[in-house]
């Protein structure tokens, strides 16, 4: 099956790449070479589904709005922040199609019409695409955090993928915020991320590296890079692995994020 590249990146924090903020200079710039790379070599793609670590629910849901508006979830910012705008279409037809195939892989999904866009979604969005004129249609996580059980949900929507639909999952690989301040924080774990998804020497076979993803959170690194019970921001990464089928994946990007170190992953098969 031809499928379109689905791509896992940081989308920093808040609104803050929007605004230019400090630290934030290599992210924009890593989503801005991601465009280029994805128009130079596979075409831009006629929808986008963004699976964010800012929609957590108990059970799968999907955006359904037609004309879907932003969702301001954060706090503190300037006043410019709560002013964006980004008149993107949703695609209804989409996110049926997506509530389908994750209720015919064994989960109870369902479609909230309603849905507006959080900054895990339309921040990425609007540095990447912001001409606003590709359809998106948003994804949960779950709150379980339960790494195979995005796994599983990635492999139900791998289907979707075929007909030039990006997937993208916005999260990050390193999101503990007590340890932001630590040099090189998140390295380890990015290192190690590495290792199984985008080299043949620790997991050879995509059944190895589902495995291995399976264990993500007995990874070295992992509780240096990731809060204690709140690793939503990773889910949107497995449940691409899922998606991929467990293929090999290409790290995109290293980003010196503050002091602390994220990675962004391409996922072409």
């Amino acid at each position: 099956m031809t499928v379109y590249p689905s791509l896992f990146v940081c989308h920093g924090g808040g609104p803050l790449p929007l605004l230019r903020g400090e630290g934030h200079k290599m992210l924009v710039d890593a989503l801005k070479s991601h465009r280029k790379l994805l128009e130079n070599r596979f075409g831009l793609p006629k929808a986008i589904v963004v699976i964010s670590a800012h929609y957590e629910t108990n059970t799968p849901k999907v955006g359904g709005a037609e004309r879907p508006s932003l969702l301001f979830d954060y706090y503190g910012f300037p006043e410019e922040s709560y002013k964006f705008r980004y008149p993107v279409p949703g695609n209804a037809p989409l996110a049926a199609a997506i509530v389908n195939a994750l209720t015919v892989g064994g989960f109870h999904a369902e479609m909230e019409p309603e849905r507006l866009l959080d900054h895990g979604v339309f921040v990425p969005l609007m540095i990447m695409f912001p001409e606003a004129n590709i359809p998106v249609v948003p994804l949960s996580v779950l709150r379980s955090g339960d790494p195979a059980e995005h796994i599983r949900m990635g492999k139900a929507l791998r289907p979707l993928r075929s007909d030039a639909v990006m997937f993208i999952g916005s999260g990050s690989t390193m999101h503990h915020f007590a340890h932001f301040n630590r040099e090189g924080a998140g390295r380890k774990f990015g290192d190690a991320l590495t290792s199984i998804l985008c080299k043949n020497e620790v997991a050879t076979l995509p059944e190895d590296r589902l495995k291995a993803m399976e264990r993500v959170k007995t990874m070295e690194g992992f509780t240096e890079a990731q809060p204690l019970r709140e690793h939503e921001h990773l889910m949107p990464l497995l449940t691409l692995v899922g998606a991929a089928n467990g293929n090999i994946a290409e790290e995109v990007a290293s980003i010196s994020f503050g002091r602390a170190n994220v990675r962004n992953y391409l996922f072409t098969e």
